[in-house]
């Protein structure tokens, strides 16, 4: 199969790790081009330097903290395999949708050209979550067109051309009333078992938002994100679950031969499996 270009998008420097980490460690290690991108610096998460401000009252260095963020997300980039990481470091304290954000995020869809984008529910209630959707689907489009000034031809738009599929994630930003409103169904679902530990390294680069070697924070996560309902009826022990933005095209109908492979075995196969 032709390697693949995939840009994963987080609204913050974790989100890109902690909903899709394990399908990007995977395909990585096939041997696909992977792009990590966050619009965003994360100060508005930089949970460590704000409770020093708290208990203190001394502004920090802020260049400092963005630094911090930087730096944690490269790292936990490496972890996976993943060397092309895109920081626009743009401030996330009021989250709009800003054109110049935009435009670098069309510029490096047309730079690219990726096969596949991952990113966020375009309603999760998370500002910096949604708004980084609903601006790649807008940059998505301006890439698709003639710019002036810029050295890529256009991509051919979400529809057509590179880009043939954006993942959102399945996974809720909150819990509140308005997530309620718009209920999603993962249509596909990724088995990350074998590199769940991987991503469970990489997460714990993320010592700004109290993640640690050791600590329990990411265990506690990962049971609960990679460990759940997605998981366990798809009989695996850890799983990412997507939304696909557009109809798959297939030549015959499709058949997953790794889920026909899992549904012929025995109920004791498949409860030994389960726990790692």
């Amino acid at each position: 199969m032709e390697q693949l270009r995939i840009l994963n998008i987080g609204g913050h420097p974790k989100d890109c790790i902690l909903y899709a980490g394990g399908t990007v460690a995977k395909h990585v290690r096939r041997g696909d081009h992977v792009t990590i991108l966050t619009p965003y610096t994360g100060m508005s998460h930089h949970l460590t330097g704000i409770s020093a401000y708290r208990e203190t009252g001394t502004m920090p260095d802020m260049d400092e903290l963005v630094a911090d963020r930087r730096r944690e997300l490269e790292e936990a980039s490496a972890v996976l395999g993943v060397t092309d990481v895109r920081f626009l470091g743009y401030d996330d304290s009021i989250t709009t949708i800003q054109p110049e954000i935009v435009s670098d995020i069309a510029d490096v869809i047309g730079e690219i050209a990726p096969h596949v984008v991952i990113s966020h529910w375009p309603h999760d209630t998370v500002g910096a979550h949604a708004l980084a959707t609903q601006m790649l689907l807008i940059a998505t489009d301006t890439a698709a067109g003639i710019r002036e000034g810029k050295s890529y031809a256009p991509t051919g738009g979400d529809t057509g051309g590179w880009t043939a599929q954006i993942f959102y994630h399945d996974q809720r930003g909150r819990t509140n009333v308005l997530e309620s409103l718009n209920p999603r169904m993962p249509d596909t679902i990724i088995d990350i078992s074998d590199v769940v530990k991987l991503k469970a390294q990489a997460m714990n680069k993320f010592t700004s938002q109290h993640y640690s070697e050791g600590g329990g924070l990411q265990r506690k996560l990962g049971e609960v994100l990679d460990g759940g309902i997605a998981a366990l009826h798809t009989r695996v022990p850890y799983a990412e679950a997507f939304l696909r933005h557009n109809p798959e095209l297939h030549e015959y109908l499709p058949v997953s031969e790794y889920g026909m492979k899992i549904s012929r075995e025995t109920t004791t196969e498949f409860v030994s499996r389960m726990v790692l």
